[in-house]
């Protein structure tokens, strides 16, 4: 196997997202198109190809990052996922030439760590664990581990149906107060505004300072950039706005809930709870096998009210994890 940066191959962004499409492990995190709404600059980006002979084996997101101690090569800041994207399924003996590659690769390009962040394994068209073990065998470690909670949409005809009784007995209630839901696929900049703001307002009434990960030129960028990709969920009781939702196809097995939030004094009517409750059905309708109501820890520590929230919803735990070697 041989590696080389996409800046010194022929390797177009059709051809990189292409790949990434047909991968059993890609997301949309992965493509070239999805990184292009970042501001040229902003990141040191050092995304690399993998050559199995003249095949085109994997492809990594990736940029440098200067530290302390010198130069890191990590999974590329401007996604949630990053790791090597495969080519269809992948026996062990290849995923292990793959990580002693690209770690040579590093210690040749002077690179002092290597850090990447994979997708949970659920991603995957056929689940599997075969990357992981040859990272661990390859001399990595585990820098981080978090747990997100997915729902698997193929249970059942109604995912709904399911759901533990109070789950459902939420549900009824918002239902009752004449809670309605919309959903788009091409939001306008005012839907995305009144979502960036909402968000804003449930995390300084959660005491917390920082901005939401993505701003609004951000989040208009990835719609521009990503058409159909987005989902906006809103939900109204008679003419007041009480709760939103911002959904990523990550894949065209996986739905991804990167934003939820509510309107504080509309909790009663359980807005939320109806929201969810009609992603399950519209993307078990649209073909999705797994929602991923995303991660519910800090840097390990569980939040405990927030898992068994997504819990009552049917979510269960699966890692995602971030790998590192010191070089």
């Amino acid at each position: 196997m041989t590696v080389r940066p996409l800046s010194e191959t022929q390797i177009t962004p059709e051809i990189w997202d292409r790949f990434v499409e047909n991968a059993d492990n890609g997301t949309v995190f992965h493509t070239r198109r999805f990184l292009a709404y970042h501001r040229s600059g902003r990141f040191d980006d050092h995304s690399l190809c993998v050559f199995d002979g003249d095949r085109l084996f994997a492809v990594i997101s990736a940029a440098t990052v200067k530290e302390i101690e010198g130069r890191a090569w990590v999974s590329h800041p401007g996604t949630s996922y990053g790791g090597p994207v495969l080519a269809g399924a992948c026996r062990f003996h290849k995923a292990a030439r793959l990580v002693e590659t690209l770690t040579s690769y590093c210690r040749e390009n002077g690179f002092v760590r290597m850090d990447l962040t994979l997708p949970p394994s659920s991603y995957s068209l056929l689940p599997h664990h075969t990357l992981e073990f040859a990272l661990l065998r390859g001399g990595f470690g585990y820098r981080k581990r978090e747990l997100t909670q997915v729902v698997d949409l193929a249970d059942s005809q109604d995912p709904v149906t399911s759901l533990p009784a109070k789950t459902r007995a939420d549900i009824r209630q918002a239902e009752k107060c004449g809670v309605r839901i919309r959903w788009t696929t091409t939001p306008s900049d005012e839907d995305l505004m009144l979502l960036h703001r909402m968000l804003c307002e449930n995390r300084s009434q959660l005491g917390l300072s920082d901005p939401p990960t993505h701003s609004v030129d951000d989040l208009q960028k990835i719609r521009d950039h990503m058409p159909g990709m987005m989902w906006l969920g809103t939900g109204c009781a008679g003419d007041a706005l009480v709760s939103q939702t911002l959904v990523f196809q990550c894949n065209p097995r996986v739905l991804l809930t990167f934003y939820i939030c509510h309107e504080r004094t509309a909790r009663p009517l359980h807005p939320v709870h109806l929201l969810l409750a009609d992603l399950m059905r519209e993307g078990r309708k649209a073909g999705f096998r797994m929602l991923d109501f995303g991660i519910s820890t800090v840097n390990g520590r569980p939040l405990h009210s927030l898992i068994r929230f997504k819990e009552s919803f049917n979510g269960r735990s699966y890692f995602r994890d971030t790998f590192e070697m010191r070089l």
